[in-house]
């Protein structure tokens, strides 16, 4: 079976969770006997002067697609018909049984039925990563009054945007279903994204959960110190990460005296200085409570998480199932987390870990200080923790589904 990923970056460019999920499944899927598995990414971070959009570049086995302009809202490339071209040769020159997309950020949601007309015949599979389909306020799901959005139809979607109209909006939506009606198979990993995109007008019998695999992370201490107060951030920096609740209730334990560490790793890739200098004030009032320690490579997150006792993940909006949460679990780390979309269905309060208030810091602090003074909570959740799928495990589901879809067995497609 031949199997070509397209996805919307590379996770030696840009190291986001749906990169290098992206990226181990392929590798994962191209380890299969009788399967060669190739990785295209999208890119606009190529520094060339011959890399103008529509270009291909190479990244050892990898395929790098130079992109240009794109407009989030509609969804749609604005880099000229280069690229389709280049599309076309690679699909020539690999021919693949199925194309896995994995979102169509940069991409454009054009490129489904592109890909159908290209090669009729071959499979169609998009995982869902995000939310960007259905929200098109950055795929964030969070309404401008900081809400949470249950939902997202068009007149709701005209409150978050109101120079777009009601009408636009409803516009946006039936093109959208429309480019992804070729898709023969979307794979959710959580059941609460595939619930909101059945919600949203998605074939449920089109739509399967496969869970997300990671790779293990070598063992690491299971024996509770005698005071677990270590807690760690992991990740990107933006508002709808929760980072500013998190530094709030470091600033809270910080002026009740209480002894514990809170430690940042990731980048901040502030919008704006006005947001910058917000960022750094709150983290200057949350020391020596919270400290930032910068960016971190995927390769050492299980030294840096050793170093911790609990994780957090204070994220204000839907999250998928993010990679941070799979590593902590492969880690033997408990996570603190607000539980909210697929990260409620891997975090079982008072189980294997805690669920706090989504956006209240004094909740939050609550809760950090007490962890802190209990060992034995530590022990319960780290025992009572479930590992997820590992790479080769996700990688043999989803050889089963590509079978389905291409109605024929894994063994008649191999070439």
């Amino acid at each position: 079976m031949k199997i070509l990923t397209i996805c919307h970056d590379h996770p030696h460019i840009t190291d986001g969770g749906t990169e290098h999920l992206a990226y181990d499944l392929t590798r994962a899927l191209d380890a299969e006997p009788g399967v060669s598995a190739r990785f295209l990414a999208a890119s606009t971070a190529l520094s060339h002067p011959e890399a103008q959009a529509g270009s291909l570049h190479a990244m050892g086995r990898d395929m790098l697609l130079r992109v240009g302009r794109y407009d989030l809202f509609s969804m749609r490339r604005q880099d000229g018909l280069a690229w389709t071209e280049t599309l076309a040769r690679v699909l020539a020159a690999t021919e693949p049984d199925i194309v896995h997309l994995h979102g169509l950020d940069r991409l454009g949601a054009e490129i489904v039925p592109l890909l159908r007309r290209l090669r009729p015949a071959v499979g169609l599979v998009l995982t869902l990563h995000d939310f960007q389909l259905i929200c098109p306020s950055a795929g964030l799901l969070i309404r401008r009054d900081g809400g949470l959005c249950t939902r997202p139809a068009p007149d709701a979607c005209h409150r978050c945007l109101p120079d777009i109209s009601t009408g636009a909006h409803a516009l946006r939506k039936a093109r959208l279903l429309a480019l992804l009606d070729p898709v023969d198979l979307f794979v959710a990993p959580s059941d609460d994204m595939r619930r909101r995109f059945v919600a949203w007008g998605l074939p449920e019998e089109k739509i399967t959960v496969v869970r997300n695999g990671v790779p293990a992370i070598a063992p690491m201490p299971d024996t509770p110190r005698a005071r677990p107060n270590r807690f760690a951030y992991f990740g990107n920096f933006a508002a709808h990460k929760g980072v500013e609740v998190l530094l709030k209730a470091a600033e809270r334990l910080g002026r009740s005296g209480a002894d514990l560490r809170v430690s940042l790793y990731g980048r901040h890739h502030h919008p704006s200085a006005e947001t910058a200098r917000h960022f750094a004030g709150a983290l200057a009032a949350a020391a020596p409570v919270a400290q930032l320690v910068g960016p971190y490579d995927r390769s050492e997150v299980g030294r840096l998480m050793a170093g911790a006792d609990w994780i957090v993940l204070p994220s204000l909006w839907f999250e998928n199932a993010p990679l941070v949460l799979l590593e902590a679990r492969r880690a033997g780390r408990p996570v603190i987390s607000t539980g909210l979309g697929g990260m409620g269905e891997l975090v079982r309060d008072g189980v294997d870990g805690v669920i706090v208030p989504r956006g209240d810091p004094a909740a939050l602090a609550e809760t950090m200080a007490a962890l802190a003074d209990d060992p034995e909570a530590w022990a319960r959740f780290a025992a009572n923790a479930s590992q997820p799928p590992d790479p080769q495990e996700t990688a043999r589901q989803h050889l089963a589904h590509y079978a389905l879809v291409t109605k024929a067995t894994p063994h008649e497609l191999v070439s």
